[in-house]
């Protein structure tokens, strides 16, 4: 699962932002001073520009698929890979929460669009309830 390899986000430069980073898979729904939407979409067999999520989430899976999850760290101020995961598609409308994310990429391995939507928390605090939803 993709939650499980999340890294504390970094005070990472503005330019490492999803939306900014990543503009072609990270589209903003809706944003106001408290929550940020954003529709994350990848095809097949692409890989997302090096990014981080600030905030916590809750991410909702419309149409999963397998991926490669990717960790960078900073070397002299560019993003250098240190690991990289195999991930099964999560299940369709499953729904996850997770911490702050620092720089990573997701590759998408399945042989359709991988499309969630990610709630991001900007005051920092998830919502109470359940860890993840099938």
């Amino acid at each position: 699962m993709i939650w499980m390899f999340m890294l504390a986000a970094q005070a990472l430069p503005a330019a490492f932002d999803a939306v900014a980073a990543a503009p072609n898979s990270h589209h903003i729904l809706m944003e106001d001073d408290k929550i940020r939407v954003l529709r994350v979409k990848i095809a097949p067999g692409a890989t997302e520009p090096v990014h981080d999520h600030r905030w916590p989430s809750v991410m909702y899976f419309e149409q999963p698929q397998p991926i490669t999850y990717i960790v960078y760290k900073l070397v002299d101020g560019r993003p250098v890979e240190t690991e990289r995961f195999d991930a099964p598609a999560f299940k369709v409308s499953q729904t996850v929460r997770g911490d702050p994310e620092g720089l990573h990429a997701v590759m998408n391995r399945g042989s359709a669009p991988f499309i969630a939507v990610r709630f991001e928390f900007k005051d920092g605090t998830l919502p109470k309830g359940d860890n993840a939803h099938p």
